[in-house]
């Protein structure tokens, strides 16, 4: 069985058509754990109902804002499949995503990380760039230190595996995809991507308005703390600015680098 986690703050405006695209999966062996992290929009009415509607929706109401990564570990405490499936409220997953994933891991055992390629889309749901990501385990490592390998939302991954590195850090309010990636590969886990477009990722006009200095700066300081996980060599530390350079950047520049961008 598949348990897919989702936190939910605020995401009126794309949950009907994210959740849609779980409860509608040609793959129907799941649970689907949500938790609504003090929502103030009609978020939570849209969740009561289809808890209501649907008997494999668990919806869990927090009483105070906890943050995507506590939200997460709190999901995964309770979620009681072998496989692991991400989930973000404004993303729209492919009905055959699952399917492909679950078909993959039976077939490829050595795997405990699988993510896919994705679109990116606007509020509209117009696909404005694809997000093709590194595919075998070897190049997914190679690009760790510069950029994060994986699509956070399109990753599904085996519990047993990710329990031995204690799951998501609650250090880290944000990037900490990244960083459990990090953790995973000093640990030994396996990576792969389907190259298949598996997920739309939602990527609306305050996309870039969020990731502002703090968050990139956070970004910076995350990749100094996990270099040392991967034994990185000190000359390739200067990856670690990346983030910060890109904050700086203007949006024109910044949309030119995403089309040379090796993702």
């Amino acid at each position: 069985m598949i348990s897919v986690v989702m936190s939910v703050y605020n995401a009126e405006k794309y949950l009907k058509e994210a959740i849609d695209s779980i409860l509608n999966q040609t793959y129907q062996d799941f649970e689907f754990i949500i938790i609504n992290d003090c929502s103030t929009d009609s978020s939570y009415a849209i969740l009561k109902d289809y808890e209501k509607r649907y008997k494999c929706v668990r919806l869990i109401n927090n009483e105070v804002n906890l943050g995507l990564t506590k939200n997460l570990n709190k999901a995964l405490a309770l979620a009681e499949g072998e496989y692991i499936a991400r989930m973000d409220a404004d993303d729209i997953s492919d009905l055959n995503r699952f399917q492909r994933q679950i078909d993959f891991f039976k077939s490829n055992a050595t795997i405990d990380i699988l993510g896919t390629y994705c679109h990116d889309i606007n509020e509209h749901g117009n696909t404005i760039r694809t997000r093709t990501v590194p595919v075998s385990h070897c190049d997914i490592v190679k690009m760790l230190p510069k950029f994060s390998p994986m699509s956070h939302p399109t990753v599904m991954f085996k519990r047993s595996s990710l329990e031995k590195i204690g799951f998501y850090n609650p250090k880290f309010r944000t990037s900490q995809d990244l960083e459990m990636w990090y953790r995973a590969s000093a640990a030994g886990l396996k990576f792969h991507n389907i190259p298949e477009f598996l997920l739309k990722y939602r990527v609306d006009s305050n996309f870039l308005a969020r990731k502002k200095f703090k968050f990139r700066f956070n970004d910076f300081k995350l990749r100094l703390e996990c270099y040392k996980h991967i034994n990185l060599p000190w000359y390739m530390y200067g990856y670690s600015v990346i983030p910060i350079i890109l904050g700086f950047v203007p949006q024109s520049v910044y949309n030119g680098l995403k089309r040379i961008d090796p993702r």
